[in-house]
């Protein structure tokens, strides 16, 4: 409306080089089409501003939106779906100060919610992988679906590290699992954690922890850049009970001290504090304060039972960059404030 007809021209070989090179935010996916069509459409950039923004001709522009109505992300069905998760994105990015936001649409159902999140967080972390980062893994089912979407690529210098004990319950969504599939997809060094998730005492902790090979494996986890975990609700139903890792017994002193979310195997209430306990003293792995230090803190994470669980882990800073699905960042946004947030 009111709009410049769009120039029928194309960019030549160098323009769109220099457009394939672009990186966008990532609540756009990747995509550099949907970047400019949200900012002339939903922004009211000119083109003039969107060449300058991109840093890219003005022809390159004018193509890519043309582009934008041919294949069909500018259009009231296909646009509708881009641009709310967009929308809910930013608005997320906004409200709780993250770095970055990435939402999956809904699909009517037609997959697994845990599934579509984890295949567009493994595109993210492909992205955004580099030769020697040492990038901690966590385990849980949006963690595998992750893994085992990782496209195979060289990344020779990378280490996956596995910050949590195994334990025989979670052979489903190991965090050997996750962190191997990770590690050979990307021909990188994947470092083991060789302890049970859960030791039978406070002794037998202190006792493998002045073990050799767990002081260096630990050293090589105080080195992590990047960390890529889900998040668990203290529900019977979730992962971290489910596969028998804690059980409801364990549990159950943490609720009644208002933990709300599991993360790593650790609590924490709705307002981000770490909830301590006597489980703690038995658990071998990657403590919160730990995760709180990495520079980068991907958390993926979808389904009904997680808007509380991630909000907490948002009051308390343990994200930098967030990926879920739709509805579960509406109720994410639905919300209130946790108290003290």
């Amino acid at each position: 409306m009111g709009r410049t007809k769009l120039a029928e021209t194309k960019p030549d070989a160098p323009a769109r080089m220099r457009r394939d090179a672009l990186t966008p935010p990532v609540e756009f996916a990747g995509d550099a089409i949907v970047w400019a069509a949200w900012l002339y459409y939903e922004e009211g950039l000119t083109q003039e501003d969107i060449s300058r923004t991109l840093g890219i001709s003005r022809g390159s522009v004018v193509t890519m939106l043309q582009e934008a109505r041919e294949n069909g992300t500018v259009s009231i069905a296909v646009a509708t779906e881009h641009l709310r998760s967009v929308t809910l994105a930013r608005a997320i990015k906004a409200r709780f100060g993250i770095r970055d936001c990435l939402v999956v649409p809904g699909d009517g159902g037609r997959s697994a919610d845990h599934d579509r999140v984890g295949r567009a967080a493994a595109k993210l972390l492909s992205e955004t992988l580099r030769p020697d980062d040492v990038l901690g893994v966590s385990w849980g089912r949006t963690v595998l679906a992750l893994s085992q979407a990782m496209v195979p690529q060289v990344l020779p210098g990378v280490s996956v590290v596995q910050i949590t004990g195994s334990a025989i319950g979670t052979y489903r969504f190991s965090a050997e699992a996750c962190a191997s599939n990770i590690a050979n997809r990307i021909g990188g060094r994947c470092v083991y954690l060789h302890a049970p998730g859960i030791v039978s005492s406070a002794e037998m902790k202190r006792m493998l922890m002045n073990e050799p090979t767990l002081i260096e494996q630990f050293r090589i986890m105080s080195t992590c850049n990047k960390i890529i975990y889900g998040v668990g609700s203290v529900e019977a139903s979730s992962t971290a009970f489910d596969t028998g890792f804690l059980s409801p017994e364990e549990g159950q002193p943490y609720r009644d001290r208002g933990a709300v979310a599991v993360l790593a195997g650790r609590f924490i209430d709705a307002e981000g504090r770490v909830v301590d306990g006597e489980l703690d003293d038995r658990l071998i792995g990657m403590t919160i304060p730990d995760i709180a230090l990495i520079p980068e803190r991907i958390c993926v994470a979808a389904g009904p039972d997680k808007a509380a669980p991630i909000l907490a882990l948002l009051a308390g800073g343990y994200v930098t960059v967030l990926v879920t699905d739709e509805a579960t960042a509406q109720a994410l946004l639905a919300m209130p404030e946790p108290p003290g947030g």
